[in-house]
Formats: structure tokens, C-alpha cells, sequence
């Protein structure tokens, strides 16, 4: 396989039809929503026409044209440009798995890095300088099987930066498009520990939803013991069933059992005992630990597992109780 980062400066137009929905409108209008993951949001829209990469029917339009059932709209991909370097403090070796003849993979975001945003470090720009810079192996891992208007690896999803743990990462526009469907549909499964202060005994739920959208969790107590200062602990396996932002952190919160180390949702009701000052210095307590991939568009199925970092094992009851999860 030639490994020379050259090779990834050609990508393919990708092309949507209008339907009828949209019919009527203009063009700026019509196009959010066309390309979700390469334009996300109403200005990029408004941006990638004015620069002259959204083609209609072959030609450049303004952002005032009146679109029409059946109108052809094409991206226009621009030449890739090398990431730049994270900087000082990224990580230089990623956990990867990728399944084989598969155009997503599955990586291990370390606690402290942000899965992606502003500015150069965080895990989406240390993977896309890795698919031109890293080492041959890296490159290879980091490559799509198919180019396309996706010009470096993209996160799917999200974890919160002081989580660890996996992400998915789509390697090219179609893989990241069927992945978006598969999650948006509660079809991929992913698993969590989180060791929350105070004893719990029962399996349970929460479904409290935030931000005004609906959102679930689910929980199992793994072991409970002592903890400095808290008193008790316990170590819960965690399966959310939505994705709603901090949702593990703020439903367990909620449910006045909130994880230790945390420090943005220490109280959720007036009678609650506030415990998170605390506890401090050994970061959040939660960990992405596993995930499972259905077959789709995207490449065959795929389940990952791993222990959660070494600070849960530290904790001799805790590391007894990861044990027993086989992980």
C-alpha cells in the first residue's frame, strides 16, 4: 500500500437530489440538512456557497436561487491541507481498532483531551495529524477504504474531555453519515463505570429529561465500599440510551448519587448532601469501557471492550470489582 500522505489529496464530489420538501426555497435554505456531517450548521452552509463549492446542476448558484424538486446539488471537496500539529502535551500513541474493510474505527480518548473544537489539541486533530504524520502503521489504520468529501477522520460523537474512554471515529463521509443514523437511532450500544458516592443496592433508571429532550440511563450496582471522606462508594455499570450532553453525570446527580470527582452537578435537590467538593485531585470517575457496533453501510459489526484507567484500580474494592467484569 503506498503510505505517501500525496495520495489522500483527491476526494469525490458528493451529490444529494432536493425533494420535495425543500422544493420552493432557496438554496441557502435547502441546504442545511443535506450534508449534516460537512455542513453542519446554517452559516457553514451560507459559507461553502459563497466560496463557490455548492454546485446546481453542474454550475455555481447564489445563496438566493430557488431550488426545485429534483435539482441536483453538489459538493464541491477542497484540497487537503495537512492538520496542524496538536502541539505540546498530545498524546503520541492512540489505541485504535478498526474492524476489517471497515471505513470507521473505534479509539481510545485518554482523560483531558477533548474529543474535538477549538484550537489544535484534542483527539479528532491528533488523529487527522496522524493519518499524514504518524508512523506507516498509523497511516494505514487512519486510511479510508473509499475517499471521499470527508477530508480527515471525524468523531461521531462526543465524551466529555474529563472522560475516558471510546469514540467512534468515521473515516470517511458515508461511514460517518451511516454511523450518525445508527446512533440518532439508539442502535449502538456503549457501557460506562462510573463510581458514584454513596451505597447502591438495586439496579434502576432515570428518564428526567435534560435540555427539553427526552433521555434515559440505566444502571447496575458491580460493589460498594469505602471511600475517604465520602464514607462509601460504589461502582455501578452504566448503559445510557440516549446521548444528551453530561447525561451519565447529570442523571446520576439527579438521582443523588453523583460520581465521584465531579464538579459540575453536586446538588440536584434541596434535601441532597453536597459531596463533591470533597473528593479532589484524582479527576472524574467515569469511563467509556465499552461499545458496540451494529453492520451497516459503515462496515461489518464490531465489539469493544477495555478496562477503565489504572486510577479505578487504585481503589482496592474497585480494582476487585473491575476484575469481575472480565473486560
Amino acid at each position: 500500500m503506498d503510505l505517501n500522505p500525496q495520495g489522500r489529496t483527491e476526494f469525490a464530489r458528493v451529490e444529494r437530489t432536493v425533494d420535495a420538501s425543500r422544493q420552493g426555497i432557496r438554496l441557502q435554505e435547502a441546504l442545511v440538512g443535506m450534508f449534516p456531517v460537512l455542513l453542519p450548521s446554517r452559516k457553514s452552509c451560507k459559507k461553502a456557497i459563497e466560496k463557490g463549492r455548492i454546485l446546481l446542476h453542474g454550475k455555481p448558484a447564489d445563496t438566493a436561487r430557488i431550488v426545485q424538486g429534483g435539482d441536483v446539488v453538489t459538493f464541491l471537496p477542497q484540497t487537503l491541507q495537512k492538520a496542524p500539529h496538536p502541539g505540546h502535551g498530545a498524546p503520541a500513541q492512540i489505541r485504535m481498532v478498526r474492524p476489517e474493510n471497515a471505513d470507521y474505527l473505534l479509539a481510545w480518548k485518554p482523560a483531558g483531551l477533548a474529543t474535538s473544537g477549538a484550537g489544535r489539541l484534542h483527539l479528532a486533530n491528533v488523529l487527522a495529524h496522524l493519518s499524514s504524520e504518524g508512523s506507516p502503521e498509523q497511516r494505514a489504520q487512519l486510511r479510508p477504504n473509499v475517499n471521499d468529501a470527508l477530508e480527515f477522520p471525524a468523531p461521531v460523537h462526543r465524551l466529555d474531555r474529563v472522560t475516558a474512554g471510546w469514540v467512534c471515529i468515521a473515516l470517511n463521509l458515508n461511514a460517518a453519515q451511516s454511523l450518525g443514523h445508527a446512533f440518532a437511532e439508539q442502535r449502538i450500544q456503549k457501557r460506562y463505570l462510573a463510581l458514584v458516592a454513596g451505597r447502591v443496592l438495586e439496579a434502576g433508571d432515570c428518564s428526567v429529561s435534560l435540555d427539553g429532550k427526552s433521555a434515559a440511563t440505566q444502571w447496575s450496582p458491580v460493589c460498594s465500599g469505602p471511600l475517604p471522606v465520602h464514607g462509601t462508594a460504589t461502582l455501578l455499570n452504566v448503559q445510557p440510551k440516549t446521548g444528551r450532553t453530561h447525561q451519565i453525570r447529570r442523571h446520576l446527580a439527579h438521582m443523588e448519587h453523583p460520581i465521584v470527582g465531579e464538579h459540575l452537578y453536586p446538588k440536584q435537590h434541596e434535601d441532597a448532601v453536597e459531596t463533591m467538593e470533597r473528593y479532589t485531585g484524582h479527576g472524574l470517575f467515569l469511563s467509556a469501557v465499552g461499545m458496540h457496533i451494529p453492520e451497516g453501510d459503515h462496515g461489518p459489526a464490531i465489539t469493544v471492550s477495555s478496562p477503565p484507567p489504572r486510577k479505578f484500580s487504585r481503589i482496592t474494592w474497585v480494582g476487585r470489582g473491575v476484575e469481575s467484569l472480565n473486560l
